[in-house]
């Protein structure tokens, strides 16, 4: 025997050297580096190399991780604002490189040949030629779905927050006015509409022949506007601030105060063009500490007080009409009385002056200043609600949703009536449309009211608050802002989304207050509005905050607006 020869080898050497072998191969190196940059190299033996190689890639990793785990509010800015989501998609395109870079790098550094791949000759090199393609398609469709993500949120987000331009359904043909065509005249009311009858209205006297402004559009119906007969009351001018300021900086005075405002756009009359509210809730939230109160503003509401530069046309310095009808009004049929809202008559100039109008109209009601709108398009939020809660959103029904069967509830997407609604009482998960007609359902029995629904309206915006954090869901933007454009629009600035997240994430659900303008709050007969019933609701206002606690959403850290 011959102590010389060296020891035999093992199988575990042999298998050792086979993994070896496996990892250092062109098609494995490749694989590894598609996973990550450098990976690849380093397993084909250039250690330094595949170090250098991956900084890059683990640098970009940490900062995201960072982000999402310590700084939201930031990564948010980033992914909801132009500047930002510009920025992603250099940075996509950057990385597309690098990436694509770093895997050629790495089956070269294995020892693979360029040649081989484009020529094939032998079985082997065929597969390995499959291999690579397969990486190379894969590495394109990653980063070509980060890019095309970009570019939804960009639309979306375009879409969602155009303070200068009317929301994206305008432009759908249900919504579009003809040229020449003239919006139907404001009815007095329809039973489908008005659930309390008003009084018999008694004539006012006329408006002031003086009052027509010289930067207004052209009357079209006569030289002279005239006011509608209302109700007799008369509030003072010097009681009515002027809504002037235009100042888009929200958090300027610690408080957020949003109109949000439910229509149906759908053929069919005013409804078509967005111009009758189905809802309307004003947001109170306090930045600081995250207290809030939701107002419902009743649309049957008649008087409602306008601010001093439209007030002047009415002779109760009022629109003495109900005020679902104001939209139009401003919109359409006395825009040179809201000129300060803009003058154009094209679709967008006039939603945008109706929305002018109802915020002046609500500021003046309640004596805040309404800092913006959400416009909440009833069919689209279906559609919303379906995205953000798949699995269906948690609503403590208070009792059963029960519709007369004498009459049908339409649809928000105008199709057919739908009869025999029964919502059980207690919790329950409900898909977007259980939700929508949870909210809008119109003779319910022994719940017949607007009053009733409103605050239905107000339980479905707390379940929405209580069951999703907005600083969680950077993972759903992009499902999320497929489904914005058709279902919100807000002239609330782009900037803001960040602070607006974070301050919605800091409210406790659990003590959001809430509350009816109606008669039985007022004291007001119907919906009648007089002085009294107006101070009235000032003051419930002024006091709307005082018994919210100030405790905050559970692990928010502490108020303000940093997610």
């Amino acid at each position: 025997m011959d102590d010389r020869q060296g020891p035999t080898p093992t199988a575990s050497g042999s298998a050792g050297s086979a993994a070896r072998e496996l990892l250092g191969s062109p098609v494995v190196a490749a694989t590894l580096s598609f996973l990550l940059p450098g990976l690849g190299q380093a397993a084909a033996g250039r250690l330094r190399r595949g170090a250098l190689m991956a900084v890059p890639a683990i640098a970009l990793l940490a900062v995201a991780g960072g982000l999402a785990l310590f700084d939201r509010h930031d990564l948010l800015a980033i992914v909801t604002t132009q500047q930002g989501l510009t920025g992603v998609l250099v940075v996509d395109l950057a990385a597309f490189a690098y990436h694509l870079w770093s895997i050629t790098d790495a089956y070269l550094v294995a020892g693979g040949s360029l040649a081989s791949l484009i020529r094939p000759r032998r079985s082997a090199q065929w597969a390995g030629a499959a291999a690579i393609a397969v990486l190379v398609v894969s590495t394109v469709g990653i980063h070509a779905y980060v890019a095309a993500d970009d570019s939804s949120i960009e639309q979306g987000l375009t879409a969602v927050f155009n303070p200068t331009g009317g929301p994206s359904w305008l432009a759908d043909g249900n919504a579009t006015v003809p040229p020449g065509y003239t919006l139907p005249p404001i009815p007095s009311g329809d039973d489908d509409q008005i659930d309390t009858p008003p009084p018999t209205a008694e004539p006012s006297t006329p408006a002031p022949t003086t009052a027509a402004p010289t930067a207004s559009a052209t009357p079209t119906a006569s030289a002279t506007p005239t006011a509608t007969p209302s109700p007799a009351v008369v509030y003072s001018m010097g009681e009515l601030p002027a809504d002037n300021d235009t100042s888009t900086d929200w958090e300027s005075d610690g408080f957020l105060n949003v109109l949000l405002i439910g229509v149906d756009q759908g053929p069919g009359g005013g409804r078509a063009y967005g111009l009758r509210p189905d809802s309307m809730i004003l947001l109170e939230v306090d930045i600081a500490t995250g207290q809030a109160a939701m107002y419902g503003v009743p649309r049957n509401l008649i008087n409602i007080p306008l601010p001093p530069q439209s007030a002047k046309y009415y002779a109760c310095h009022c629109y003495p009409n109900l005020v679902d009808y104001l939209w139009q009004e401003a919109a359409d049929t006395h825009p040179q009385y809201y000129a300060e809202y803009g003058t154009g008559r094209s679709e967008t100039a006039s939603y945008l002056r109706g929305i002018g109008a109802l915020q002046g109209a609500v500021g003046e009601l309640t004596g805040l200043h309404v800092d913006g709108s959400v416009v909440i398009n009833l069919p689209g939020f279906v559609k919303l609600i379906n995205t953000i809660a798949p699995g269906g959103l948690y609503v403590d029904v208070p009792y059963e949703v029960k519709q007369d069967p004498r009459f049908g509830y339409e649809p928000a997407n105008g199709g057919r009536d739908v009869y025999n609604i029964d919502i059980k009482a207690g919790p329950q998960l409900m898909n977007g449309t259980v939700a929508l007609e949870f909210a809008r359902l119109r003779h319910v029995i022994g719940h017949d009211s607007d009053y009733y629904r409103m605050r239905r309206q107000q339980i479905v915006l707390e379940a929405v608050r209580a069951q999703l954090d907005p600083c969680t869901l950077l993972p759903s933007i992009p499902s999320i802002m497929n489904a914005l454009p058709g279902a919100l629009w807000t002239n609330l600035p782009v900037w803001s989304v960040p602070d607006l997240a974070a301050l919605a994430a800091h409210i406790n659900v659990a003590n959001i207050a809430g509350y009816s303008l109606d008669p039985a709050t007022t004291g007001a007969p119907y919906d009648v509005l007089n002085v009294a019933a107006l101070n009235k609701i000032r003051k419930i206002v002024a006091q709307g905050l005082d018994s919210v606690p100030a405790g905050l959403s559970a692990g928010s850290g502490g108020a303000g607006l940093s997610c």
